[in-house]
């Protein structure tokens, strides 16, 4: 392959999945040939009714159901709040303020914010409250027992999104078993192809299913109701599925989803691996990934996990850092599903005890359960080549003018590299953790600007106050005004910058200004292509902006970074000091090597 982000790896099926060629097919049958409305009473209507018939009773089987039925829906979230309604409508209108609804603290999403929508809706006002988890994930099951007598519900994982634990639910039945019966709700979508689950063993009550996370398709999934719990429909129509979800089925889903069910219910038969092969695939992944970061530290309890998902962190990154890296690679992982103010933070290893560097630079590595041999050889072979373009790069210096974040932080210095003096303008408590790393206190002497002017070489300070100050070229005449907030850019000169795209960029004698991270461009470098390329980190922009002058031999200069937002930030920068015309580019740099690529 000419560039390393050809083709693309996509390790993120605990998000979604590819829908496979078999269920395609299952699909296309049902709505081209047999597409009649199940509601109907003519011949077309049979067959969409045989498919429910089947693959209801193929659940059931799969799951070890007699004592329950199965409501197929739009997938988890629609099965969550249907259960939660359920649950919770025989209370509606009355005050439940001494009862509570119990979910774990490392629920998706999806549930807490039903149990809070609900809760409202209902006029119950009952107390939310969260299970706590131990390090390892594991729900607390003395808290659970501790307030089982006041619960109006319960709600747990089979297996965690982010971390793939898997909880031990058998142990959570025993504590309804000895207890007065609360219903249960169990976010089933992880375990699906990965963890058996006997629905006739455990007094589950609700458990949901997305036929996206296992190679269906996205809109479709179930619900699972024990005859015995409440039920209440989220919403009425025609009277379809029993009366109990109304609205015309989504039948290609369905069969899609019967299909699925069919296939975990003789191994033998289906594209799924085997638990020993999925866990032989996570250890080559895990060795992997060690060579390319040493320090690597794992986030979950391993190996007592589902054995299609890694959970790391590695130390002075944070997760957007290294997702950049992975992207420019051609590698889609992801990171926590949850943002606080400020960096972005797994809730789930927060809520696990992490530390605050785990829980911010969390990185989700997932597959299917259908991945091929040769699939994680291809994933092993690209994360080696990312350690070797890793490991061949030099460390970076610190380079004389730098900036950490210039539309962030209204912080800059100058690294007097011979005398180990770093001297700054702006509130230094802005940037402790940059310091930090880049200049080491047992190495390095800061020093704070005065009001008035300082020349460095060839650049200027002139300080107003702490929070006021211009930085400037002696040669070049350009220069960048800062308050607290960072760098003053007008809004004339943002909508000065023109935007192209990256198929504009290669027709023409552009010089590309890659304003990605050392990681990215280190995984996949512009410099590579026919085209004259200054590689500037974020640090580094302002320097170049205040050293840039237009050269004349080429067209002009376009800012590229991955997916089009910093490459416009960084384009108005180098305009508002030079007053040079800058271009930047919608699209990424990996949409220009693809369509180089192509050409």
């Amino acid at each position: 392959m000419p560039y390393l982000c050809v083709p693309e790896i996509f390790l993120d099926a605990n998000a979604t999945t590819p829908v496979l060629p078999e269920i395609f097919e299952v699909m296309q049958n049902v709505c081209c040939s047999q597409y009649g409305n199940p509601s109907s009473s003519h011949l077309a209507g049979t067959k969409p009714k045989k498919i429910l018939a089947d693959t209801r009773t193929a659940a059931a089987e799969l799951f070890n159901v007699n004592d329950g039925r199965f409501i197929f829906n739009s997938g988890a979230t629609e099965g969550i709040n249907t259960a939660v309604l359920s649950a919770l409508a025989p209370y509606t209108g009355s005050e439940q303020t001494r009862k509570c609804l119990l979910y774990g603290a490392t629920e998706h999403k999806a549930v807490p914010e039903a149990l809070k929508h609900w809760n409202q809706v209902l006029g119950l006002k009952a107390q939310l409250l969260e299970i706590p988890t131990n390090q390892f994930g594991e729900l607390d099951l003395e808290f659970i027992e501790k307030n089982l007598s006041k619960a109006l519900m319960l709600c747990t994982m089979g297996a965690n999104n982010e971390t793939g634990v898997v909880q031990n639910l058998e142990e959570v039945n025993s504590l309804l078993n000895h207890s007065s019966k609360v219903p249960w709700l169990v976010d089933s979508v992880q375990v699906l192809g990965k963890v058996p689950l006997d629905l006739g063993k455990l007094a589950i009550d609700y458990a949901t299913f997305s036929a996206h996370k296992l190679y269906g398709p996205k809109g479709t999934g179930c619900l699972f109701v024990r005859d015995s719990a409440p039920y209440t429909p989220l919403q009425q129509g025609g009277g379809q599925e029993c009366g109990e979800r109304g609205g015309t089925e989504n039948m290609a889903g369905i069969a899609a989803l019967g299909r699925i069910f069919q296939w975990l219910k003789a191994p033998g038969t289906s594209p799924f691996q085997d638990m020993n092969q999925l866990l032989a695939y996570r250890d080559q992944i895990l060795s992997a990934l060690r060579h390319l970061f040493p320090d690597l530290v794992l986030n979950q309890p391993y190996p007592g996990s589902l054995p299609t998902t890694l959970n790391f962190a590695v130390p002075g990154f944070d997760s957007s850092q290294l997702i950049a890296m992975f992207d420019a690679a051609g590698i889609r992982v992801s990171a926590g599903s949850a943002c606080s103010k400020g960096r972005p933070q797994s809730f789930v290893l927060k809520a696990m005890g992490l530390p605050s560097w785990q829980c911010e630079g969390a990185i989700r590595l997932s597959f299917g359960p259908a991945s091929s041999p040769e699939f994680i050889q291809q994933v092993t072979q690209r994360i080696e080549e990312m350690a070797k373009r890793r490991n061949a790069t030099a460390t970076p210096t610190n380079n004389e003018l730098w900036v950490p974040d210039p539309f962030a932080l209204g912080f800059a210095g100058f690294a007097d590299n011979v005398n180990k003096t770093l001297y700054y303008a702006g509130d230094i408590l802005q940037v402790e953790q940059y310091l930090q790393q880049r200049f080491s206190n047992s190495e390095w002497q800061l020093t704070k600007l005065e009001a008035g002017k300082h020349e460095f070489g060839d650049f200027f300070f002139k300080i107003a106050d702490a929070n006021h100050f211009t930085i400037g070229h002696n040669y070049t005449g350009n220069a960048l005004a800062f308050t607290s907030g960072g760098v003053v850019i007008t809004e004339k000169q943002c909508e000065d910058v023109e935007i192209i795209s990256a198929e504009e960029v290669i027709r023409r004698n552009f010089v590309l200004i890659d304003v990605r991270e050392r990681l990215e461009f280190t995984m996949q470098s512009l410099t590579d292509t026919e085209y004259s390329v200054i590689e500037s980190e974020r640090h580094d922009w302002c320097r170049l902006a205040l050293s840039y002058t237009h050269d004349k031999a080429t067209e002009a200069a376009i800012t590229v970074c991955r997916s089009g937002g910093r490459s416009l930030k960084a384009a108005a920068l180098i305009h508002a000091a030079s007053r040079a015309k800058v271009y930047s580019c919608s699209d990424g740099a990996t949409d220009i090597f693809q369509l180089l690529a192509e050409k």
